[in-house]
Order: structure tokens, then sequence, then C-alpha cells
């Protein structure tokens, strides 16, 4: 029989705990509990009488106050792991969530930097070190932002010139290569540090940085270097990715750097060298 005597929040926080032990991070815990809050309290309905219907309306007015095709599809995908779960544990009868359809969600090329504008934002960070530093490791390594402020000196390899990044998306480890020029610049950084936090990137109250503050500095970077489009962490990310393929690295190498799963996520990088295209088999076929 379902345990239709429990209350939204007991569902909800059966399904939370399913996700901890998982290995869900914590801000994607985070983030699943207030949307399904107030989700459930929108639709105001016991949990096993929620309907497609239920969530179409719901997501409609999500729609209609703005949310973009991918934040209405991220929700969906919430909303499917959630009534899933429920239906897979008997919980529910059916899952309202299985035939809900995700809109479709055109998939810009990624924005990758040339060379005079990493150049720029290198020039507009100079002199401040840990500007620097954040530049250099985030282009040199392909490493997320998370990732960044997630890094501990221990985790730097000054003589191999690598990155151990122990906590990567999806809970994925990898080791990183990062260039003699972060190599230099993360020692000039360790000389200045008096304190005995392991984190490489500490903010001004002796914590971890916060994600917000390295996409804080980065945009400042963007616009001291005149960029016309608002700097992103993740565009130094693309830049290298966009950057070694251009050198001749193989997709599959690109891939391990940038701790991709799958290889159908690197090979959007490919799309971006169709001017190189011409280059190479002109060099089988001149």
């Amino acid at each position: 029989m379902l345990a239709l005597h429990l209350q939204a929040d007991n569902y909800l926080d059966e399904y939370l705990d399913a996700q901890r032990l998982r290995g869900r991070r914590k801000s994607t815990i985070e983030a699943y509990t207030l949307f399904l809050k107030r989700f459930l309290t929108a639709v105001n309905k016991p949990v096993p009488c929620i309907q497609t219907k239920d969530i179409r309306m719901f997501l409609m007015r999500e729609k209609d106050q703005g949310n973009i095709p991918a934040t209405i599809a991220n929700k969906i995908t919430i909303l499917r792991s959630f009534f899933f779960w429920l239906y897979r544990e008997r919980l529910i009868d059916s899952n309202p969530a299985e035939f809900v359809e995700a809109p479709r969600i055109p998939e810009p090329p990624p924005k990758f930097l040339s060379q005079d504008e990493l150049e720029a934002i290198r020039d507009a960070a100079a002199g401040y070190l840990l500007r620097e530093v954040i530049v250099e490791v985030l282009y040199s390594s392909g490493v997320r932002v998370s990732e960044l402020v997630a890094l501990d000196w221990r985790d730097i390899n000054f003589a191999l010139k690598q990155a151990a990044v122990r906590d990567g998306k999806g809970g994925n480890a990898r080791i990183v290569p990062i260039s003699t020029r972060a190599v230099r610049l993360l020692h000039r950084l360790k000389d200045t540090r008096k304190d005995a936090q392991p984190c490489i990137f500490r903010s001004l109250y002796n914590k971890r940085m916060a994600k917000a503050t390295v996409q804080w500095h980065i945009r400042e970077l963007g616009v001291r270097a005149g960029l016309t489009f608002q700097l992103t962490p993740h565009q130094l990310r693309h830049s290298l990715a966009t950057h070694l393929l251009t050198a001749g690295m193989p997709l599959d190498q690109i891939q391990v750097i940038l701790g991709h799963q799958s290889i159908k996520t690197t090979q959007r990088y490919a799309k971006t060298q169709l001017q190189n295209v011409e280059h190479y088999y002109r060099r089988v076929f001149p």
C-alpha cells in the first residue's frame, strides 16, 4: 500500500536523503531543496495526487515569469528525478513527470578568447598577484570555477606542473597540467602567505574564496581589458580547449583535461574550428 499518509515535506526529505547518499554536492542539494519546496507549495496538492497537467501548468507559469528554455529544462530535470525516485520507491502509483518534455535549446558555440584578448586580460591583471594567479590557473588547467576555489596547496605538484582536482563535477577526480607561468605565480603567491590555511584562494575573511568572488574578479578584468562582452571564468576554460584543439591535440585528450564524462561534450569545441578545416585539408590536397 502506498504511503499516502506522508506529508509533502516527508516525501521531499526522503528524496533529499537519498540524493545525499548518492554523493550529490551540498550546493546541488540546496538548489533541489529550494526549488522543490517552491514547486510543492505552488501546486498545493498531496504529492500522490500531483498529475502531469499540474507540472505543465507550473512550468507554464515559470515560463510566463521570464524563465528561459535552459532554465525550464533544468527544472524539468529536477522534477523528473524527484518523481522517478518516488515511483521507484513505490511511494506514488505513477510518475507524472515521465511525459513532460523539455524545451529544445539551441546550443550556442562555446565563447572563447583570441590570443590578443587573452593577452589584454593578462595585461589588465598585471601587478595584482591574486588576479594573475586566478587567470593563469583557470586558463592553463581548464578547471571549472568550483574546482578552482576547492584547490589546496597540497593539490599542486610544483615539480611536475600539475594540479589534482579532487572533487570535480560528478564527483570525478583528475590530474590536470598547469603552465610554467601558473607555477611561478603560485610560488609567488605562496611566499606572500603567512597563514596556515590549506586553501590557495582565500577570502578577506581568512576563509576559502567563494565562486562569486572569482567571477567578480574575472568580470572586472574583462572590463579593464576593454572586452565588448562580459568575461566569465568558463570562457577561459573554453579558450584552453579551443587553443589546444587548434594546436592539434586529439579530442579524447582534451576530454581528460576538462573532465568531461562524455566525448560528445568535448566535441562542441570542434564546431568552433571550422575555419581550420580548409587549412588541414589543403595540407593533404594542395
